[in-house]
């Protein structure tokens, strides 16, 4: 075997070692040295600041600052204040002493000490004059949500591009009821401290650095003898040792100094024993990751097993739709979502989760699943199917349950009908109002106690109302500062106009995407799964329908009231009046949408009361197209509108803006229930 040509020699190593040991150990000195008395200056001129602006808002009338803060305007009182706080700034350790009211993103200056009152009240001297209002930033913008609160902040200290080294001591200025009116805030000049500090690291560097020196040179001579020597023959040995051909080349090493040296000798002398035996355990252990391999293939396979098919064809179609989409971790995570029918027109949903993460937990959850769904189509009550699927898991195991949310809907009636075995709670969207929690209770999962009474709770469906089920992966996703997700920015996401106006299956890639750019770290989400159902029965008393500003959204408006008003009725030449009147107020609403938005139209004929209502609801930038028309063709629709209609209403609020026509229908002399306009 050919020798290596060592580019250091173990000498030259150890005094590598050793001024690296002796380097750490003095900056280690050198650094606490600075710390203890980087925190006794601080916490000086911290006291000097905290006293200042406590002095300062004890002075002040919280109503006081109100008045400024809205008003804007200067008197005499606010100048006496304003030389009081010049006064405290000439008597005391401060670059800059100034009053400030948080809001938004940033503050709005009440008083500033750099500003001073001319002759005939105009402000000198500075920027900041009352009611300038500027953005937080550094670690200002990191303590908004404190001083939003009107809460108490610790000094922060940062750099200024225009000043330097500021320290910043802060006190709020509270009412009697703990509402915030403004904060004082002093900035003491640090630039003269960080020198001193900066002064102190150099001067005591340097003489840590020369007892280093002095300290490596001993250490290295004493050594020598000691360490060098016998490291250098256990060298010549792992030398001749040939790649575990020559195995006799560590008997004649011989260390006599009774120390670990030794020992080490002896250690590799038993080495060359038990390199043969590790690559026999190598070996093995390649065997077993490659099981591995398979049984984690096998485990992905049952768990996407657990999905469901499409629903059978149907003549005429289903009267609700249904969508589900999964996320898989990192881990093998058995989260999944199902639905299949339980009659013509009966629909049954679930989404479910098996804590843990392995084989194990997808074998049961296949199982779980399956067990489950054969009680639901026994045709039992949801309550006695899943108490008898309960009993039965905890037989199948002891140490696994299954979370899950089941729901039926009968698409005849609308009658929604559900469980919460352990799982987040159903966010349902009803009458286009956004999505909000249906009052589920929580009950036990399923396998985890044998003793169970489930209760079922039952809510009214209309067309166009959807239902959303997740389980726990999703708002448990955390961003950089550990935060999660959380059901209030679920729901927030879902309720965005232009995402209550996407189909299924583009609302739930859109929520996965907008959990997905939360998460601080994608590789750490947890599988999570999620499914949307929405109801499409039309009631004959009120319809409404999804349509697209400009041509194509025109025709399917008329399609959409052609049907809506004949099957209350009307007639021809009546439908022909309010088609066209619905029709004014689409090419007005939809000047106002953005191209790719959406318009949701609503038709209701009130049963006996002789009205129809149509609805326009969409984000129109908070503009009402028919009392500020824009354009000479607008504004003959807008008077269109306004002649042929009893009665129109703007509504405007932060989802979206609705525009409601009502035209009243009069009975005719033909038969009951035919009406003229």
């Amino acid at each position: 075997m050919k020798k290596r040509k060592f580019q250091f020699t173990i000498g030259r190593k150890m005094v590598v070692m050793i001024l690296a040991m002796s380097l750490i150990l003095g900056a280690t000195s050198l650094l606490v040295s600075y710390l203890t008395y980087h925190a006794r200056t601080t916490a000086y001129y911290t006291q000097l600041g905290n006293n200042l602006v406590k002095t300062l808002a004890s002075q002040i009338d919280p109503s006081e600052l109100d008045h400024y803060y809205e008003t804007g305007k200067t008197d005499d009182a606010y100048f006496e204040l304003q030389n009081f706080i010049r006064d405290l700034v000439k008597n005391n350790d401060v670059q800059y002493l100034y009053i400030v009211r948080p809001h938004g993103i940033g503050v709005t200056f009440l008083f500033d000490s750099d500003m001073e009152a001319g002759e005939k009240g105009e402000y000198a001297g500075g920027y900041c004059a009352l009611g300038t209002y500027v953005d937080l930033a550094g670690g200002f913008a990191d303590n908004l949500d404190k001083l939003l609160a009107g809460e108490q902040v610790d000094p922060i200290v940062q750099k200024d591009a225009s000043y330097g080294w500021l320290m910043t001591a802060m006190t709020p200025v509270l009412h009697d009821d703990g509402t915030m009116a403004g904060y004082v805030m002093a900035d003491i000049n640090m630039n003269e401290v960080v020198e001193e500090q900066q002064n102190f690291l150099l001067y005591t560097g340097g003489l840590l650095l020369a007892m280093t020196a002095v300290f490596a040179v001993v250490y290295l001579i004493v050594i020598r003898k000691s360490f060098i020597r016998p490291v250098q023959q256990l060298t010549r040995a792992a030398g001749d040792y040939e790649g575990g051909h020559n195995k006799q080349a560590f008997a004649s090493v011989d260390i006599r100094s009774h120390d670990e040296l030794s020992t080490l000798a002896d250690a590799f002398r038993m080495m060359l024993e038990q390199i043969e035996q590790n690559n026999t355990e190598q070996k093995a252990l390649a065997v077993r990751e490659q099981q591995m391999q398979s049984e984690l293939q096998l485990a992905y396979e049952l768990n996407a097993s657990t999905l469901p098919k499409d629903l059978p064809a149907k003549e005429g179609g289903y009267p609700f739709a249904v969508c589900g989409r999964s996320f898989q971790g990192g881990e093998l995570e058995c989260d999944f979502y199902d639905y299949f029918l339980l009659g013509p027109n009966q629909l049954c949903i679930l989404v479910g989760k098996v804590p843990g993460s392995g084989i194990p937990q997808a074998l049961y959850t296949v199982m779980a699943q399956a067990t489950l769904k054969s009680q639901l189509r026994s045709g039992q009550t949801l309550e006695t199917a899943l108490s008898a699927a309960n009993r039965q898991l905890f037989e199948m195991s002891s140490s696994l349950y299954l979370n899950v949310l089941v729901g039926i809907l009968d698409g005849i009636t609308g009658q929604f009908s559900c469980i919460n075995a352990g799982q987040r709670a159903v966010l349902a969207l009803r009458n286009q109002s956004g999505f909000e929690q249906l009052r589920v209770p929580s009950c036990a999962p399923l396998g985890q106690n044998e003793n169970v009474v489930y209760q079922t709770v039952t809510a009214e469906l209309h067309q166009g109302d959807r239902v959303f089920l997740h389980t726990d992966g999703l708002d448990d996703i955390l961003d950089a500062s550990d935060k999660p997700y959380g059901e209030e920015r679920l729901r927030q996401t879902l309720n965005l106009t232009h995402t209550r106006q996407m189909g299924l299956e583009q609302m739930l890639l859109t929520l996965q995407n907008d959990s997905g750019e939360y998460a601080a770290d994608k590789s750490k989400i947890s599988g999570y799964a999620m499914l949307a159902m929405e109801y499409r029965r039309k009631d004959r008393a009120q319809a409404h329908c999804s349509l697209a500003p400009g041509a194509a959204g025109s025709a399917q408006l008329a399609s959409f009231l052609q049907g809506q008003l004949s099957a209350n009725g009307l007639q021809k030449r009546q439908m022909a009046k309010l088609a066209v009147l619905a029709d004014e107020l689409f090419v007005l609403c939809s000047r106002y949408t953005q191209p790719d938005g959406r318009l949701m139209a609503e038709c209701a004929v009130p049963e006996g009361e002789h009205l129809m209502i149509f609805r326009l609801k969409g984000s129109m930038g908070g503009h009402d197209p028919v009392e500020h028309p824009e354009g000479e063709s607008a504004v003959y629709a807008a008077d269109f509108i306004k002649k042929n209609a009893d009665r129109v209403l703007f509504e405007h609020d932060d989802f979206m803006d609705t525009v409601t026509v009502v035209k009243r229908l009069e009975k005719t002399g033909g038969e009951e229930g035919e009406v003229r306009t």
